[in-house]
């Protein structure tokens, strides 16, 4: 019955008797399966406070959407998804929806089907700037490097070109990005001055510093190939969504071919700190340190793993207090070791 009918019927009825039949009527029977949004709109229509002009079915529309949305800034990406699916026949047209949808397909490894979802909306809105990146990211996520890369340096001429985007001047996000896939593809002369390009647009763009400072010269003294860089992109991204599980796989990957190149485990502390798998911190740290022991961080990274597991203030953390404080005498350039002890209110003698 319609929202229409639903109001016919109650005029028809004394005020006590048609409240108690609207409510009847509107609160449609639950389902086991039902995502958290339908028993919300449900409630909500039973107390008769919907609001006008919108019924249990347009209460859940937009109420799913926005529970989604806020279930995948939680990073909780299944539960995201069913708020999606129970309202997907609706919102099957909606730009909004589908890059909605398409994130969380993103975020959980089903890149076809995010990808399908990005292609709907630039089928749909071609100046949409978000789903034009979202879709080369996920290009980027199925291999299909070239096409991504084509997309990347379309989007430079596009309108949204000139805002910012992931907190960047947009120009330099592109040529970053870009630069990046050129050295995926085996131009490392192009890639790298793209990646500087980036870098002089906009000095915030840690990619390309990463990539400029750290994972160029790497690769040109041949501790990390193109495979490795690849390897090494996706699992940068997957620690940032949380996909923890792809990250850990990617690390452990990079750390079994690639034993020399220090970012690895750089961002293995990251995910394992994050997590609070302390002892797999250690464990890949010292790995790091046995395999590059003039990579002085490493070290750093690892006694703050240690520190973290046994706890600051525990009697425990005062040896590798003074080990952090020796490390630091002994290498003053060492800008980690300094940070790691003022962050506990500990200064370098």
């Amino acid at each position: 019955m319609s929202g229409v009918g639903r109001h016919s019927l109650a005029r028809r009825l004394a005020p006590g008797a048609a409240a108690a039949v609207l409510a009847a009527l509107l609160a449609s029977p639950a389902r086991a399966d039902d995502p958290p949004c339908y028993a919300k709109c449900r409630d909500i229509a039973a107390q008769g406070k919907l609001r006008d002009g919108v019924n249990e079915q347009g209460c859940q529309v937009n109420l799913c959407q926005e529970e989604g949305r806020q279930l995948y800034a939680a990073g909780k990406y299944k539960d995201a998804l069913a708020s999606y699916t129970a309202v997907a026949p609706r919102l099957e047209h909606s730009p909004s929806f589908l890059l909605d949808r398409g994130l969380v397909y993103y975020a959980l490894g089903q890149f076809d089907l995010a990808l399908a979802d990005f292609d709907l909306i630039v089928a749909m809105v071609p100046e949409s700037f978000q789903a034009g990146a979202e879709r080369a990211h996920t290009l980027v996520r199925l291999h299909k490097l070239a096409d991504a890369r084509a997309q990347f340096d379309k989007l430079k001429s596009a309108p949204g070109a000139q805002r910012e985007f992931r907190g960047l001047r947009t120009s330099s996000y592109l040529e970053g990005n870009v630069g990046v896939l050129d050295l995926l593809l085996g131009d490392q002369s192009k890639g790298k001055k793209e990646l500087q390009q980036a870098l002089d647009i906009d000095g915030r763009n840690s990619l390309a510093t990463t990539y400029i400072y750290r994972v160029i010269p790497a690769m040109e003294k041949k501790e990390i190939d193109a495979d490795g860089v690849y390897l090494l992109l996706t699992a940068s991204e997957d620690v940032g969504i949380d996909r923890k599980d792809a990250a850990r796989d990617a690390i452990e990957k990079l750390v079994a071919r690639y034993p020399k190149f220090p970012e690895t485990y750089f961002l293995a502390a990251e995910l394992y700190r994050n997590t609070g798998h302390y002892e797999e911190c250690e464990r890949l740290l010292l790995i790091g340190e046995k395999a590059i022991p003039s990579e002085v961080d490493l070290k750093a990274e690892r006694l703050r793993c240690t520190l973290l597991k046994a706890g600051p203030t525990s009697p425990a953390a005062k040896p590798v207090i003074e080990d952090l404080k020796k490390l630091s005498a002994a290498h003053p350039e060492s800008a980690l070791t300094k940070q790691i002890l003022r962050a506990m209110d500990v200064y370098p003698e």
